[in-house]
């Protein structure tokens, strides 16, 4: 979907974006649930950078994953780079045919109760961006009324 591949090191300033098909993935209030973020039983966690994407091409890329599982995308859960290293995980460029911006964060561990506790941190940090096509509609105009006036109406 994209034309150039970005460098291979994932750069600390950088922004990840995570696909999210799971209705018990998001809370009412829009924010994300742990469970979004825990790889278990794998040992990966599949994102996509945003470095050098439209934010078309970012949601193009999710509406290919979507079509692929056969599920509707919901949304995306936008987490820098920097705290994840910070919890001893490691952003991987791992481009596919499709997705050039590919990552797995790896350096999970294998214990799915300690995935939980670093999921809860990055919950509480990741922005939930729904997608374009569920925004809110613009507001409709109301037609105004014309003031009213003293003078008679003529007929």
């Amino acid at each position: 979907m994209s034309s150039s591949a970005p460098p291979t090191e994932v750069g600390d300033g950088e922004t990840l974006a995570r696909y999210i098909f799971w209705d018990d993935h998001i809370r009412k209030d829009l924010t994300l649930k742990p469970a979004a973020f825990i790889p278990y039983p794998y040992p990966d966690l599949s994102f996509t950078r945003h470095l050098g994407l439209s934010e078309q091409l970012i949601w193009g890329h999710g509406e290919e994953v979507a079509a692929i599982r056969g599920k509707p995308l919901l949304g995306r859960a936008d987490v820098g780079v920097s705290p994840l290293r910070t919890w001893g995980l490691t952003p991987q460029a791992a481009p596919t045919g499709t997705n050039l911006h590919h990552v797995n964060v790896v350096g999970w561990p294998s214990d799915k109760p300690k995935q939980k506790i670093i999921a809860m941190e990055i919950a509480a940090i990741a922005t939930f961006m729904p997608p374009p096509s569920h925004a809110a509609p613009p507001p409709t105009e109301t037609p105004v009324a014309p003031a009213p006036t003293d003078e008679p109406h003529s007929t």
